[in-house]
């Protein structure tokens, strides 16, 4: 079986927001001279599709990485060749003992659903670090979520990207005109 060759790619968005995930070299691609389809291994941190698994098209820019550009696209899965089944999350980890323990074992509560877990920020302090996941289509924020806090981890969570649903605020119920008048005699 042949080795598949790791390379460093670019992802932009009209050319900013550039960050240089790794991405698995799948062969020649349809386009300009010396572009490649590649799957990425990365779960990217500015960008939230593609992400890891997807597979896309990068052509070669002069001085830099052979590059994917948004380009700005309102349907980013119409850029990509192949999706790879899973969608981005952030979660924020503050932890209560060893940081080092408590990613770990946020990795490994990750690794339990097939979700792909990669550090963005370690904590420093009182300030948490960033885990960006590259969730399978089958989980829900919610079911990620609960999964996780259930795991017991010794460190407090929170949810980054989506932002989590706010709590829907209790119904009031209102008197009528009528009998506010009545109550008040």
């Amino acid at each position: 079986m042949k080795a598949t060759k790791t390379i460093k790619v670019s992802l932009s968005n009209r050319g900013q927001d550039f960050e240089t995930p790794w991405a698995h070299d799948l062969g020649p691609a349809p386009g300009p001279k010396g572009s490649r389809k590649v799957r990425l291994v990365n779960v990217p941190f500015l960008h939230a599709k593609p992400t890891w698994g997807d597979v896309i098209i990068v052509t070669p820019v002069k001085g830099s990485f052979p590059t994917w550009d948004a380009n700005g696209a309102a349907d980013v899965d119409s850029r990509i060749e192949e999706d790879g089944g899973r969608w981005a999350m952030i979660v924020s980890y503050l932890p209560s003992g060893d940081a080092d323990d408590c990613f770990d074992a946020l990795n490994e509560a990750c690794a339990n659903l097939d979700i792909v877990c990669e550090g963005a920020t370690a904590p420093r302090g009182a300030k948490p670090g960033y885990a960006y996941l590259a969730v399978k289509y089958e989980f829900t924020e919610h079911v990620v979520m609960r999964h996780l806090k259930e795991a017991e981890l010794r460190c407090k969570l929170g949810q980054i990207h989506p932002p989590p649903a706010k709590p829907a605020k209790a119904a009031v119920k209102k008197k009528s005109a009528k009998k506010a008048v009545k109550s008040r005699r």
